[in-house]
């Protein structure tokens, strides 16, 4: 018998239930999307523990890097400069600051949704701390308005938000990094021409709420990768777990593109660079 010539589901139902057959027809429906629903939830609870798996398993891999990396002059530094993602909010005014970079490291709450991230400085002329973090949580501060909704319970992809402010004591206000470079975005000017960049890296820490930079999720990806881009290597396989080096959002591979069209290699020429504050 083919497909075509099966009874449909109600016509069995009528049959078996008379009148009742709309209340079990209903019935069944209800059930299968509850099924729908305890298998999404399942998936869900499945990728959050192999998150928390693959975490616990890269912990002593990123303690023997940071080993290594100790011994290496300015790995931290150049990692993040090598880093485009990263290296567009490192100011010129930040570069001498972070070459005092000793190390980076990222520490996850028992939600591995929250993480910490973790800056330890040598002794500099700039500010008097030797460890500088951010905390990124999915409870918005008091400042966020209006408020949102919580998070899901095993939603990955759930919003973090900047918690409070983390104090830097400059050694003096012509130290004070953020006062020579202060945050813009290119959102507030008028002309792009206008915009010389996003201002110093260490303006991040000042910042709670909206991480409107989304330096936190960056971090995150960059920091997967950091030896790669210390060494300067120019990507890894594409089809990392990670997916931390597919940067480039306005490269499109629309069937319209016209393959014979001819590359302008001066575009190169045209973006903007940084530009030195005096």
């Amino acid at each position: 018998m083919s497909a075509e010539q099966l009874p449909a589901r109600i016509d069995l139902l009528k049959a078996a239930f008379g009148d009742a057959a709309a209340k079990f027809e209903e019935n069944l429906n209800e059930g299968a999307l509850v099924q729908l629903h305890l298998e999404e939830l399942w998936r869900e609870i499945a990728a959050v523990r192999g998150h928390k798996f693959k975490l616990e398993r890269q912990k002593p891999v990123y303690k023997a890097r940071a080993e290594l990396a100790s011994k290496v002059p300015q790995f931290w530094y150049n990692s993040l400069q090598n880093c485009g993602p990263m290296a567009q909010f490192i100011d010129p005014v930040d570069e001498d600051a972070l070459k005092h970079l000793k190390e980076v490291s990222i520490e996850h709450g028992e939600d591995v949704r929250e993480f910490e991230v973790k800056f330890t400085f040598g002794k500099n002329p700039y500010f008097k701390e030797s460890v500088l973090s951010k905390k990124l949580t999915l409870t918005p501060p008091s400042s966020v308005t209006p408020k949102p909704e919580p998070a899901a319970p095993y939603d990955l992809e759930a919003t973090t938000y900047l918690a409070s402010a983390t104090p830097i004591t400059w050694t003096s206000d012509d130290h004070d990094l953020t006062k020579k470079a202060p945050r813009s975005l290119a959102t507030d000017k008028e002309e792009f021409d206008e915009f010389e960049g996003p201002g110093s890296f260490f303006n991040w820490f000042k910042e709670e709420g909206e991480d409107v930079t989304t330096m936190g999720e960056l971090l995150l990806e960059w920091y997967g990768h950091a030896t790669e881009y210390a060494a300067g290597l120019a990507a890894v396989d594409d089809d990392s777990d990670d997916q931390g080096f597919d940067f480039d959002d306005d490269f499109d591979e629309s069937e319209d593109e016209d393959p014979k069209k001819e590359i302008d290699l001066s575009d190169e020429e045209k973006r903007p660079k940084k530009k030195q504050r005096k």
